[in-house]
């Protein structure tokens, strides 16, 4: 038992000797790309890597797919895989500046998020609305004194 904790604390110990503070600041790259356009750029890495998510059970070729669709991310902003790399690097040395980046992201997510649903309840409205409820199921509803439809189970 003596031994076994021995080992570990001096592993431990071994690996945190190892542990390297990173005070280099990193440079900031000739090609970095706005905050604006990384926003942009980001919040379609979110929607492509969510979509990996979801599907990689449910469509086995979808890694190729998935490829596809960061070449067509590349070639829509104009960037390479490095130069997002590089500005990501400069972005996280500043932690603060990844942060607002971050919040933006998902905000724009969220507004998205917004969208779809919105829609999504529109088409269930248009898939199941025939008519006013009144008119479809009279024995359903009447009018109250304030003009208004509601339940009446006991009529």
């Amino acid at each position: 038992m003596y031994k076994a904790l021995v080992f570990f604390l001096s592993l431990a110990l071994l690996f945190s000797g190892c542990y390297k503070v990173n005070k280099d600041e990193v440079k900031k790259p000739a090609n970095l790309i706005p905050k604006a356009k990384m926003v942009d750029i980001l919040t379609d890495m979110e929607i492509i890597e969510g979509a990996a998510v979801y599907n990689k059970n449910h469509y086995p070729g979808y890694k190729s797919i998935e490829k596809s669709y960061y070449r067509l991310l590349l070639d829509h902003y104009h960037v390479t895989k490095e130069q997002i790399k590089a500005s990501m690097d400069y972005y996280n040395s500043q932690g603060n500046e990844m942060a607002k980046i971050y919040d933006k992201v998902m905000a724009k997510l969220a507004e998205k998020q917004t969208i779809l649903n919105m829609e999504q309840r529109k088409r269930e409205n248009e898939k199941f609305h025939l008519g006013t409820p009144a008119q479809e199921f009279p024995f359903l509803f009447r009018e109250n004194s304030l003009s208004n439809l509601c339940i009446n189970p006991i009529i």
